[in-house]
């Protein structure tokens, strides 16, 4: 276990505190950690949205049904779900809390 005993102070402002601690919370790390990895430049994945596991589930589901599926509903399946995730993907790019693109990895 290492042993962390030196606190280091940084002074953000309100809005950029909230934002640290959005970042942290996808990325499934407390604040702390969050900073100590981003300061360290270590690799910082974020966990994927519901609305991603939504769809992966869909895929999945489908994958497992398919045998006993007809091509329409195959088909509509796999219409329902492009159209998802580019509905999250375009809320993603264009209309993300700041308009940044933060939650697309950019």
């Amino acid at each position: 276990m290492r042993n962390r005993t030196i606190g280091i102070n940084v002074r953000v402002s309100e809005n950029e505190k909230k934002k640290l601690q959005r970042n942290a919370k996808k990325s499934n790390l407390n604040l702390s950690s969050y900073l100590r990895k981003a300061g360290l430049q270590k690799e910082i994945y974020s966990i994927p949205d519901e609305e991603l596991r939504k769809i992966y589930n869909g895929i999945v589901e489908l994958k497992n049904e398919f045998p006993y599926m007809s091509d329409e509903e195959i088909k509509d399946k796999i219409t329902k779900m492009q159209s998802d995730f580019l509905d999250i993907y375009n809320y993603k790019k264009d209309g993300d809390d700041n308009g940044n693109n933060e939650n697309m990895g950019n």
